[in-house]
């Protein structure tokens, strides 16, 4: 009886316990070992402070651009443009790309920086893409199908 207890309380108080681990993660500092001023001379030392959590797409992505939205990787453009922030359907040094959920995504979406463009390609500066918590580049074929639009550096 107490082993069934017992179980009982920690399943339900898991939750709990996970939510504040992971509320813990997000709100300490993180040092992201890729080197990034030279190609982002617009983000601050430290990067722009944000809510996202740490490993995921959405964390680098607002780590490197003023972020004032909240939502998953493929509701970005969307709630960038409902908050007036200008967005576009190609890509810009600097502009956030927001990709669409599922296909080579996760259901949740995808987003990621770019950070050179050229007539047939791009490449972004993601983090989450393929390992979590990890900065990683690739170069994109233009256009893209499943870039769901861009959001331009101001």
């Amino acid at each position: 009886m107490k082993v069934a207890v017992l179980s009982v309380c920690l399943i339900l108080s898991f939750p709990a316990v996970v939510g504040s681990a992971a509320g813990a993660v997000a709100a300490a500092p993180h040092t992201v070992t890729e080197t990034k001023t030279a190609d982002f001379t617009w983000v601050p030392p430290d990067g722009y402070p944000n809510h996202f959590p740490f490993g995921q797409c959405t964390w680098w992505a607002a780590h490197n651009r003023l972020v004032t939205w909240y939502g998953n990787a493929g509701d970005w453009l969307a709630n960038a443009q409902a908050r007036e922030v200008p967005t576009t359907s190609v890509p810009s040094v600097g502009a956030i790309a927001v990709y669409r959920p599922g296909g080579t995504y996760s259901v949740y979406g995808h987003v990621a920086i770019v950070i050179a463009v050229a007539p047939t390609s791009y490449v972004v500066s993601e983090m989450n893409a393929p390992h979590w918590g990890k900065v990683t580049t690739r170069q994109i074929r233009w256009p893209d199908p499943e870039a769901a639009g861009f959001i331009p550096l101001d």
